[in-house]
């Protein structure tokens, strides 16, 4: 990366650090809606949690609130019966393959994460996706230095679902927040406003495959922060580190590049490590493969994701899964 692009954005931060502080703070979060086809919200009360390894009992019990939908693989993948026919994709088999799963939730990690990055947030703040509208909340219960904050959000219902749950009910927050219905990446292209903080959040998990795009995000971010100003990225650090451990893993275990669709960052690694002669030492694999995480930028536009192979998964079912998806068929 550029001199000037470390200057507004720093790879190493990590937001993964416990902090009690973020647990504590009232958060306006949507009620309860019954399980359908698009989008339901869920609440499970919890007496305490594992938060980045850390076990958290809370003094009496919270609300966990998550925003559940079903899975989105039915657009990439057919499941078939014993006789070969396709099943459809509202078929309970269908479902067990590809549960439903939390979208957006206030589980403890989250909140930390938020809370780390709101900390830093100052004047015109950019917000790239909306979420369950953890990250403003912060920003305000801090009394951070804000002028204004655009966010930009792509799902319509999810405008609809905060708006009412937060800025209905706290006007104050209403008077200086401005949502905007689309992507931040025709956002970050098509405006040409300048913004003291950017945060981007825009992706689901943790599964370093987003890479490749947050760092296109990141480029795009970079030509719309001011001198001073900062770009914080949810779960970026995360990501590299876990990004580093696989390719470790995976050249250590002889992974057959070839036979797997890759993600542009791990097929770049793939592309170096092809090209080395003789054995390469563990400190070449790390920093080769650090430096493919943070340089490497494609928008998700250009490379599917769901077809990339990962070893990420929130489950060893999932990760086993994930990696058959993968694989190339003749």
């Amino acid at each position: 990366m550029a001199d000037s692009f470390i200057n507004n954005f720093n790879p190493i931060w990590r937001d993964d650090i416990f902090d009690k502080q973020a647990l504590d703070i009232h958060l306006y979060l949507p009620d309860v809606i019954p399980e359908n086809n698009q989008l339901w919200v869920e609440k499970q009360i919890i007496s305490q949690e594992f938060i980045f390894g850390h076990l958290h009992t809370y003094a009496s019990c919270r609300e966990m609130t998550s925003l559940v939908k079903p899975s989105d693989m039915a657009d990439y993948y057919q499941v078939r019966n014993e006789k070969g026919e396709i099943i459809s994709s509202d078929h309970p088999v269908f479902s067990y393959m590809f549960p439903p799963q939390a979208w957006m939730s206030d589980i403890g990690e989250e909140l930390c994460m938020m809370f780390a990055a709101a900390k830093f947030a100052k004047g015109r703040i950019l917000v790239g996706g909306l979420g369950l509208g953890i990250y403003p909340q912060f920003v305000f219960s801090l009394n951070c230095p804000v002028e204004s904050i655009t966010i930009v959000e792509r799902d319509p219902v999810i405008i609809r679902l905060i708006t009412e749950a937060w800025l209905g009910k706290d006007l104050i927050h209403r008077d200086k927040t401005t949502i905007i219905e689309g992507t931040i990446e025709e956002y970050l292209q098509k405006n040409d406003l300048l913004f003291d903080t950017i945060y981007l959040d825009t992706w689901e998990d943790a599964d370093p495959r987003f890479l490749a795009h947050i760092n296109y995000l990141l480029k795009l971010a970079h030509s719309r922060i001011s001198f001073d100003g900062d770009i914080k990225c949810w779960g970026y650090a995360q990501m590299i580190d876990t990004f580093v451990e696989n390719a470790k893993n995976l050249t250590r275990k002889s992974f057959l590049w070839n036979d797997y669709h890759l993600d542009p960052v791990l097929q770049a690694y793939s592309d170096w490590l092809s090209s080395q002669n003789g054995e390469v030492t563990v400190d070449a694999i790390k920093h080769a493969a650090r430096e493919c995480a943070v340089t490497i930028n494609k928008s998700i536009d250009t490379y599917d994701r769901h077809r990339c192979f990962t070893g990420y998964g929130r489950s060893l079912h999932d990760a086993y899964r994930n990696s058959e998806l993968s694989r190339k068929v003749d």
